[in-house]
This record gives structure tokens, C-alpha cells and sequence, in this order.
């Protein structure tokens, strides 16, 4: 689904765990963006300052190339920090597969965000051209040589070459994940594969969480509760979880109601509790880290972000708890690092932990 904004000094890390357990898989990083006073640069995996904190907002990178703005200026920057792209359009994203999706004329309603005008969309390569035109009304990232757009009521998918190989009623999609795609249209979410056929899946309830594709099983929730189906849409895993999340290193995270849980008393004396809990299973539907958690990430380079009582930390495969700290929220690792938001006598602040534990950079606004 699509990216829509610069990387912000106050990122929602609520939102970091929904993506993920949609099954977004992040690219590998080398680079990370960082803020101090009002201004983003980027560090390596050790907290080094790699290109100098002078942008004013800044992406992560993607394929070798950030997007920065300057002002009302957006350029991506390389590696060194040399711009390489100036684009002109009112709307950059976040290349994928060698092209960015470009907009001019897309309008917003003030203070609702709903969109009263979409403009054109259409695709830039690594040197700046224009190579797919601005014609479509919806453009979103390539995933595995495929891209979802509409034009209108129309919509469908094009390679790279602006061709449509074949059209589907859309309002966005999760992309195509190891030859399937979930497309949504009008809160419902339907699969098909490459050539454009629908995967055969049990009814699939409405709702707000959707998953793609990942190690060969997507969650789905059918008849009130959540399960797995394969890539033809068979049902490989019964539907018996009160929600879940994509697979990864071999397991997925899901929620099972049982007995209440109850946090610790605050200062006045109160406590939550809670009786929807998360837990992992492996790929036979057995559960294999008990259900404890508040939320639950994937698993990413071994470690999984998990949140208990105002409390983030990360686990380990076998549950155990491996770093901790006064995390609020935390994302998953990449490229050796995750972001995770601190409480301080200033408030939430940003940072980035390594993976034995230690800070490499922040907390900052």
C-alpha cells in the first residue's frame, strides 16, 4: 500500500506494529534516519553520522536512494549524501523495482485529509525521467514486476513499461507477495494471482486487517475468527484465533482469548488487564510461545518487538526476554538496528537500539 509522507520526528510506533503485522517486510538497511534540533541526517548501524543533519524531513532508503526534503524542495540523496534527483512534482514516493510513483495536482480537503482531487499519477526512474506518463488517478510501488493502479473506475496492474496486463475493481492493494496479491476494494479484500485470477479462499470477513503472502501462508479472518490459507486459498490452518499476523523466520504472531491478565498498580493504585492476548505459532498451528503479549510483531533477524503494560521490549525465539528497557514502543530490527520510543522526564523520544541492548542513537525529540 502506498507511502505517503516524509519520515517524521513523531512517529506513531502503534503504526509500526500494524504495518508489520499486515506483512509489510521491510528492506534491509545500511542507513538510518535521525532528527536533533529540527534537522534529519543519517547514521550506520553504530550511531555515526553518515550524511550531516541538514534536510528537514527525510525517508529511509530504498534501493540505494532516499527521499529528502529542503524547505518545499524534494530531492533523493545517495549514500554520500549527493543529491542525484531533483524531481518537480507535487507528490514523490519511495522508489521500488527502479521507479518512484509521481503526482501533480492531488488535492486534500483542509483539516480532514480526504483526498477532493487525485491529480495525475505516473512513474519516474533512477535518472529523473518521466517513463510511465502521468495518466492514472491511483499509483502504488512495484512488488515482484507488478504495480496497482486506476484510472478513473478503472483499475488494474501494469509491468514496467506503463502496460496493464490486467484489470480488477481496486481501491488500494497490499501488493504482490510470492505471486499473490491482496486487493481491496470497498472494505472487503480479494486474492489473485499474477495472471489476474482469483484465488478461491473461504469468505473473508470485512474489517480493517489484511496480510499478504508471507512463507507461502497469509492470515485471514473468516467466520469471526482468524486462520491461514496457502497459496491456492485452501484453509491450512484452521480459523479458531481471535486475530493474527504474518509468518516469519517460521512463526506468526496471534491472539487467544483466556483467563485475565493483569498489569502491575500504578501510582494511584489502578491497574488494566486484559484477556485478548498475543502468542506465536509455528507452521502446523501450534502454539509455541504462550500468549502473554499486549501486541506482537514478527520476528526479524531472530529478536520480535513485543509490547506488555506501557512496556516494549523484544524476545527471543524461545520467548525469553533478550533486551530491555524504558521503551514505550519499539519496531522490529533491520539492518541490526529498531526504533523505539523512550518516556523521559521530557517526554516520548526517539532513538535506536542495537541488538545487544545498547543505545546507538537518541532518545531525541
Amino acid at each position: 500500500m502506498r507511502k505517503t509522507g516524509i519520515f517524521a520526528g513523531l512517529i506513531l510506533f502503534a503504526c509500526l506494529f500494524a504495518s508489520s503485522l499486515r506483512g509489510q517486510r521491510p528492506e534491509s538497511k545500511s542507513l538510518f534516519p535521525v532528527e536533533r534540533a529540527g534537522k534529519f541526517g543519517y547514521i550506520d548501524r553504530t550511531g555515526k553520522i553518515i550524511v550531516p543533519l541538514q534536510f528537514d524531513g527525510a525517508n529511509e532508503f530504498h534501493e540505494g536512494l532516499a527521499l529528502v526534503t529542503s524547505g518545499r524542495q524534494k530531492a533523493f540523496i545517495n549514500e554520500a549524501g549527493q543529491v542525484v534527483i531533483k524531481p518537480d512534482f507535487d507528490i514523490v514516493d519511495d522508489f521500488s523495482e527502479g521507479l518512484a510513483a509521481v503526482n501533480i495536482g492531488q488535492r486534500r480537503i483542509p483539516n480532514i485529509g480526504v483526498i477532493s482531487n487525485p491529480g495525475k499519477w505516473g512513474y519516474i526512474d533512477k535518472t529523473g525521467k518521466l517513463v510511465i506518463p502521468l495518466k492514472f488517478t491511483h499509483a502504488e510501488d512495484f512488488s515482484e514486476g507488478l504495480a496497482a493502479v486506476t484510472d478513473g473506475d478503472r483499475g488494474g496492474f501494469i509491468d514496467h513499461t506503463g502496460k496493464i496486463l490486467f484489470e480488477v475493481p481496486l481501491d488500494v492493494t497490499l501488493g504482490f507477495h510470492e505471486g499473490v496479491v491482496g486487493v481491496l476494494l470497498r472494505g472487503g479484500v480479494t486474492y489473485f494471482d499474477r495472471t489476474g485470477k482469483k484465488v478461491p479462499s473461504p469468505a473473508i470477513d470485512y474489517g480493517p486487517s489484511y496480510h499478504s503472502m508471507s512463507e507461502g501462508l497469509a492470515a485471514i479472518a473468516t467466520g469471526g475468527k482468524s486462520g491461514f490459507i496457502d497459496q491456492t486459498g485452501k484453509l491450512l490452518i484452521e480459523a479458531k484465533f481471535e486475530d493474527a499476523g504474518a509468518f516469519s523466520e517460521g512463526l506468526a504472531p496471534v491472539k487467544i482469548k483466556g483467563e485475565v491478565v493483569w498489569c502491575p498498580r500504578d501510582a494511584d493504585g489502578n491497574r488494566s488487564g486484559s484477556t485478548m492476548l498475543w502468542g506465536y505459532i509455528d507452521k502446523t498451528g501450534k502454539l509455541v510461545i504462550p500468549a502473554q503479549f499486549e501486541s506482537a510483531a514478527p520476528f526479524s533477524e531472530g529478536l520480535a518487538a513485543i509490547h506488555n503494560c506501557d512496556q516494549a521490549y523484544f524476545i527471543d525465539k524461545s520467548g525469553k526476554t533478550v533486551i530491555s528497557g524504558n521503551f514505550r514502543y519499539a519496531s522490529s530490527f533491520s539492518g541490526g538496528l529498531a526504533r523505539v520510543e523512550t518516556m523521559t522526564k521530557d517526554g516520548l523520544l526517539f532513538g535506536y537500539v542495537d541488538k545487544t541492548g545498547k543505545i546507538v542513537w537518541g532518545p531525541t525529540k
